[in-house]
């Protein structure tokens, strides 16, 4: 839900001002490709709130047959803080610099047509703990 997104309430509504949709207590399952392996669709799960574990947190579980696709052309992994060492071998243009973090202009385009990336792909890794 809302309430349990790990994001600042100022981020959730620049990101909507900005046409972003959300799809709360959904989670991908498989990246579908057409006959040419060109990724076309990204299937997804809808998940419902279980009981508080004992750390407090609600974990999510799986809703069996609540499958829902979306229509894409691209898939970026955007989890924790460092690149996917993958994306380098798997996407060829994609410029980098010397720290790993993929080079961008001040409108946040990448050498690839259509691509855009920001946050710490872009800049760095910045959480303070």
């Amino acid at each position: 839900t809302e309430k349990e997104m790990p994001a600042r309430i100022e981020e959730v509504h620049h990101a909507r001002q900005e046409g972003i949709e959300f799809h709360l207590l959904a989670g991908p399952k498989r990246v579908i490709g057409d006959e040419n392996s060109h990724v076309i669709a990204v299937e997804c799960l809808r998940y419902r709130l279980g009981e508080p574990d004992g750390s407090g947190r609600r974990r999510p579980i799986p809703i069996e047959g609540s499958e829902f696709r979306i229509d894409v052309d691209t898939v970026i992994i955007a989890i924790g803080n460092a690149a996917n060492p993958l994306i380098r071998q798997t996407t060829p243009g994609l410029e980098f610099n010397r720290w790993g973090n993929i080079v961008v202009d001040e409108d946040c385009k990448t050498s690839l047509e259509g691509v855009y990336a920001g946050g710490d792909i872009v800049l760095g890794a910045a959480t303070v703990i």
